[in-house]
């Protein structure tokens, strides 16, 4: 949920998330064409301003297979466990992104010549918000001040749902019987527990020195241990709560110019 912060439009860059802007891509929610004319619209608001930029809109990426799937989860978490010391153990290499078309302009200026191209592409990226998705906003500061209130409404209506609710008690139950630890009996707690905790531990590891493979290998055989505990007492959970989740997340995502995942 919270990569809806610094996702759309390059605002890694503009709103000080890290890293450089990056093409969008559409997975379906927010179509190719609407991303190209936002696009557009920047460009046209770029040069009206005397700025150059081009244009760029990476092919749509891949459908991902069912997130609830639980064959597919019991499989990944066999692995993976939570995800955690699995980087460690398996690291991924980053996905590659498209190159950015303006990265070479912006990196060719300095200075007070740098901030007025920053500062005149953000206002456009704001234009093209408002002319393209219907979107009041005021500024990029706006724009993420409306998303952080759209992702703690949804929050609020996971942890409200009835039908949630009903499933995340006698999951708790199951998991404390099984010797796992739970703080809270609220869903979206529920569905980050494992991460939270076993993210923990690689935290305090992670200060005493260099987590290796070799050193990462008996907490992930722990890991995984409580990831498949976790899925087995949370299997009619999981198969309710990722549905309405990524439901939730992608009427967000599409709302807000973001590609559906």
């Amino acid at each position: 949920m919270r990569v809806l912060v610094c996702g759309l439009l390059g605002l890694a860059v503009l709103t000080g998330c890290g890293g450089a802007p990056a093409p969008a891509a559409d997975g379906g929610g927010a179509t190719v064409d609407k991303l190209r004319e936002r696009e557009t619209v920047i460009a046209t608001c770029m040069k009206q301003k005397g700025f150059s930029y081009t244009p760029s809109v990476s092919r749509p990426k891949k459908a991902e297979a069912n997130p609830a799937d639980y064959a597919a989860m019991k499989a990944d978490r066999s692995k993976h466990g939570f995800g955690v010391f699995s980087a460690f153990v398996y690291p991924r290499p980053p996905e590659p992104q498209a190159p950015d078309p303006n990265r070479a302009t912006i990196d060719g200026l300095s200075g007070a010549k740098r901030e007025a191209y920053l500062k005149t592409m953000n206002e456009c990226r704001v234009t093209a918000l408002r002319q393209v998705d219907g979107l009041k906003v005021t500024s990029l500061a706006d724009y993420q001040d409306q998303m952080s209130t759209e992702i703690e409404n949804i929050d609020k209506v996971l942890n409200g749902d009835p039908g949630l609710l009903e499933l995340a008690a006698p999951f708790a139950e199951c998991l404390r019987s099984k010797g796992e630890r739970v703080t809270s009996t609220k869903p979206i707690a529920l569905s980050f527990r494992g991460v939270e905790i076993w993210g923990g531990q690689a935290d305090r590891l992670g200060k005493a020195g260099t987590v290796t493979a070799a050193a990462a290998r008996p907490y992930l055989a722990k890991e995984i241990k409580s990831a498949l505990a976790d899925l087995e007492c949370g299997k009619d959970f999981y198969a309710a709560f990722i549905p309405l989740q990524t439901r939730l997340t992608n009427e967000a995502r599409a709302k807000y110019g973001f590609q559906e995942r």
